[in-house]
C-alpha cells in the first residue's frame, strides 16, 4: 500500500490552546478516513496539515512525489465575479492552469499534446455535468448565487479536479472534504456517498453525516484533547469498541473503588503499627486515594434544560401559500427566489408532533418554517399560534451574539438563571422564566453554570465570540435558544457544524422534550432518530405526509417508482382508473374503520412510550424497575411499529383508490 501523508509528532498551538499535540498520522492509497471529534477539537485543522496548507509548529508532514491534494474547506475563498463554470475550470491546479493556457493559445502543439495526454478533452463538459448535478447554473456569476451554492460549487470543483486527477495513471489523488453535505438536498448526499466510495486514491473527511461515515469509511480518526486515536473498520465499528472501553473503563474504577473501601476500612479497624506491611497498606491506600477516575475526556454536554407548558392547540397552518416577488433577498442577490414556492399547505401542529421537512434544496423547507415563525407573512391563506406557544429558532438564521461580545454576557443577555425541575418532576418551566436571584424551587442555575453544561469552561466564558470555532459558535447559539425553554422549537439545518457527540444529547434531550417540533433537516439518521413524520415538499409547493422517518419515507419512493410503470393500460369500456381484471382498491368498511382507529390509537402509544422513556430515566438506580420498565417500553414500541405499518399500508391505498376515482 503506498504512503499518500505521513505526519510526524506534529504539535500546533493557537495563543495560549494546544490543537495538536505530538499528533502522527499516515493516509495510504485506497483508505476512506472519517474524523470526528468536539467543536474546536482540532478537526479541521488535523485537515489543513494534511492538505499543506498550514504548517505544524513542530513535526513533519511529508507527501509523496506523485501526490495530487483537492481539498474542500467550509470557508473557501472563490472570485464572486466569475461564473461558477469559470471557478471551478480555473482552479489553482494543473488541470486548470493547463486548461487556461490552451484557451489562449489553442494551435499550439505542445498544449495540444498536453492535454490528450492528461485526458483533458471533455474537461470543461465534466465540470457542466457537476455543476448541473449540485442544480447551480453554470454561465451565471457566483455573487448573484446564496452562500450554500456557492459552497456546492467549491465542492464540485473538488470532484471535477479530482476525477481528473485520477485519469492519469502517475498521480496519487488524495481527496479532503470538510462537512461537505452543509448545502446538499437528500438525494446529493446519498449521490455523493456513491462517489466517494468509488474515489481513486484516498478520501478524508469531516462530516457529522452517520450514514455517509458508517457506509463509506474504512478507518476512523478521533482528535481529542490534541491526540489522535484511530479505529479501523466503519463507524459503527467505532461506537461498538468506544463503548466497550467505556465498559471497561467503568469496571476498573469499581475495582478501584472497592479496593479503596477495602483499605480504608482495614486502617480504620486496625491500630496504628509500625511493621513494614502496615506501612505498605497505608500508602496502598493513599494512592488509592490519590489515583483519578479513567478520564473519558472533558465530559459531555448536559441538555436537561426546562420547557414551558404548551396548550391543546400549537399551530393551524390553513392553504397557506407565499411567493417570492424577485425583490432583493437577505444577500442582495436581486430576484433570487422570484415565484411560487409554497402553496395550498393546510395542517394542524399537535402537541409532541415530531415533523420533518425535507425536499430538494430551494423547494421551500425554510420558507415554510419562517411562515410558522412569523417572520413571512403568507401571501395567501393564514398561520396562527397558540395562545401559549412560546417560539425557539434554532438553524442557519439564528439571532447571532457580537463577536466582540465575551460567551458569558452573550447568554445573560437571554437569560441570568434558569429554573430546573427537581428530578423526577415534570419538566416545565414557568410561563416567565426568573431573570433574577428569587429562590424557587427546583435547581436554578446560573448563566455560567448553563455554560459549564454546553462543555464552555470557566475560561472559554471569558473569551470574545469571535474567538470560537464555527462548531463552538453554533453550540453557544443552541444553549441561548433551548435556556429560553420554549415549546415549539423549529430547527432549520440544526445538525450543521454540531459534533457527533453534541448530536446525539441532542436527539436524546428531544426524546423526552414535551414540546412540538419541526425541523428541516439533510441529515438522514437525525430524521430517522428523531422525526415521527415527514412532510415532503412537492413540486408545485404542496406537500405530502408520510409516516415514519427518512428510511421509511426513502423506501416508500422506491416502491412508488418501481410500482408506477406496471400499471395495466385502461380500455374505453372500463371506469376510468381501473384496469382489466383488476378488484376496486377502495377501502372495505372495516379497513376504513380500522384506519380511523389507527389515527386514534398511535398518539396514544406515542404518549406512553415517552412516558415509559421518562419513567426509564427516573428508574436509573432501580435496576428491578428499570428492567420492567424496559420490557413495557419494548412491547409499546412493537405495538406501535404494527400499527405504524398497518396505518401506512391502509392510507396509501386509499390515496392511490382516491386518484383513480378522481
Amino acid at each position: 500500500m503506498i504512503n499518500l501523508v505521513s505526519v510526524e509528532r506534529a504539535r500546533l498551538r493557537y495563543i495560549d490552546k494546544v490543537i495538536l499535540d505530538g499528533v502522527s498520522l499516515g493516509v495510504d492509497d485506497g483508505d476512506r478516513v472519517g474524523v470526528i471529534g468536539r467543536n474546536g477539537g482540532g478537526k479541521s485543522t488535523l485537515l489543513r496539515v494534511l492538505a499543506g496548507v498550514e504548517a505544524p509548529d513542530e513535526g513533519n508532514v511529508v507527501h509523496a512525489n506523485r501526490l495530487v491534494v483537492e481539498f474542500v474547506r467550509q470557508d473557501p475563498e472563490l472570485d464572486l465575479d466569475k461564473t461558477a463554470l469559470e471557478v471551478v475550470l480555473d482552479a489553482d491546479s494543473e488541470p486548470g492552469r493547463l486548461h487556461r493556457q490552451f484557451a489562449a493559445q489553442p494551435d499550439d502543439p505542445r498544449l495540444v499534446a498536453l492535454m490528450e495526454a492528461r485526458g483533458l478533452w471533455d474537461f470543461e463538459h465534466v465540470a457542466r455535468a457537476m455543476l448541473d448535478r449540485f442544480d447551480i447554473p453554470a454561465d451565471r456569476p457566483l455573487r448573484e448565487r446564496s452562500g450554500g451554492q456557492r459552497m456546492r460549487v467549491a465542492l464540485a470543483r473538488g470532484l471535477v479536479h479530482s476525477d481528473v486527477a485520477s485519469r492519469t495513471g502517475d498521480a496519487l489523488p488524495l481527496l479532503i472534504l470538510d462537512e461537505p453535505t452543509n448545502h446538499l438536498d437528500l438525494d446529493a448526499i446519498e449521490w455523493l456517498e456513491q462517489r466517494i466510495g468509488d474515489q481513486r486514491g484516498a478520501v478524508v473527511i469531516v462530516t457529522h453525516d452517520r450514514y455517509l461515515l458508517d457506509r463509506v469509511a474504512t478507518r476512523i480518526v478521533e482528535i481529542a484533547d490534541g491526540e489522535v486515536h484511530t479505529e479501523h473498520g466503519s463507524y459503527a465499528d467505532y461506537l461498538a469498541n468506544r463503548a466497550e472501553r467505556a465498559q471497561r473503563a467503568a469496571a476498573a474504577e469499581r475495582r478501584r473503588a472497592g479496593r479503596l473501601r477495602t483499605e480504608l476500612d482495614w486502617l480504620q479497624r486496625s491500630p496504628p503499627a509500625r511493621t513494614s506491611k502496615s506501612r505498605a497498606r497505608i500508602e496502598r491506600a493513599q494512592s488509592l486515594l490519590m489515583a483519578e477516575p479513567g478520564d473519558d475526556g472533558p465530559g459531555d454536554v448536559r441538555i436537561d434544560l426546562p420547557a414551558r407548558r404548551l396548550g391543546s392547540k400549537v399551530a393551524s397552518i390553513h392553504n397557506v401559500g407565499y411567493r417570492y416577488d424577485g425583490a432583493p433577498d437577505e444577500g442582495g442577490r436581486a430576484g433570487a427566489r422570484a415565484g411560487l414556492v409554497v402553496r395550498g399547505v393546510t395542517a394542524n401542529l399537535q402537541p409532541g408532533a415530531r415533523i420533518g421537512l425535507v425536499g430538494p434544496n430551494g423547494s421551500g423547507k425554510t420558507t415554510l418554517l419562517r411562515l410558522i415563525a412569523g417572520d413571512l407573512e403568507p401571501t395567501e391563506g393564514s398561520v396562527r399560534l397558540g395562545s401559549t406557544v412560546h417560539l425557539g429558532w434554532y438553524g442557519q438564521h439564528t439571532a447571532a451574539p457580537s463577536q466582540r461580545q465575551r460567551v458569558v454576557d452573550a447568554v445573560k443577555d437571554v437569560v441570568l438563571e434558569t429554573k430546573f425541575a427537581e428530578p423526577g418532576s415534570t419538566r416545565h418551566a414557568p410561563d416567565r422564566l426568573r431573570r433574577t436571584s428569587t429562590k424557587v424551587d427546583g435547581i436554578t442555575l446560573s448563566a455560567t453554570q448553563l455554560l459549564e453544561r454546553f462543555l464552555f469552561p470557566p475560561a472559554m466564558q471569558q473569551a470574545y465570540v469571535s474567538e470560537l470555532s464555527g462548531g463552538e459558535r453554533r453550540r453557544l447559539e443552541l444553549l441561548r435558544v433551548l435556556a429560553t425553554a420554549p415549546n415549539l422549537l423549529l430547527l432549520d439545518e440544526p445538525t450543521n457544524d454540531l459534533d457527533l457527540d453534541t448530536l446525539g444529547v441532542l436527539e436524546s434531550y428531544l426524546d423526552t422534550w414535551p414540546g412540538t417540533l419541526v425541523t428541516a433537516s439533510h441529515d438522514r439518521f437525525f430524521l430517522d432518530r428523531v422525526c415521527r413524520r415527514l412532510w415532503a415538499l412537492e413540486p408545485g409547493g404542496t406537500i405530502r405526509e408520510h409516516v415514519g422517518g427518512w428510511s421509511a419515507y426513502r423506501d416508500h419512493r422506491a416502491r412508488a417508482q418501481v410500482a408506477q410503470p406496471r400499471q395495466a393500460p385502461t380500455t374505453p369500456e372500463q371506469p376510468r382508473g381501473r384496469a382489466r381484471g383488476t378488484r376496486d382498491a377502495r377501502l372495505s368498511y372495516n379497513e376504513q374503520r380500522r384506519l380511523k382507529s389507527l389515527e386514534r390509537e398511535m398518539p396514544l402509544l406515542e404518549q406512553r412510550r415517552d412516558q415509559l422513556n421518562q419513567d426509564l430515566i427516573a428508574a436509573a438506580g432501580d435496576h428491578v424497575r428499570a428492567g420492567q420498565l424496559a420490557g413495557a417500553l419494548d412491547a409499546v414500541m412493537s405495538e406501535l411499529d404494527r400499527a405504524e405499518t398497518q396505518w401506512l399500508e391502509l392510507h396509501l391505498r386509499d390515496e392511490r383508490a382516491n386518484e383513480e376515482h378522481r
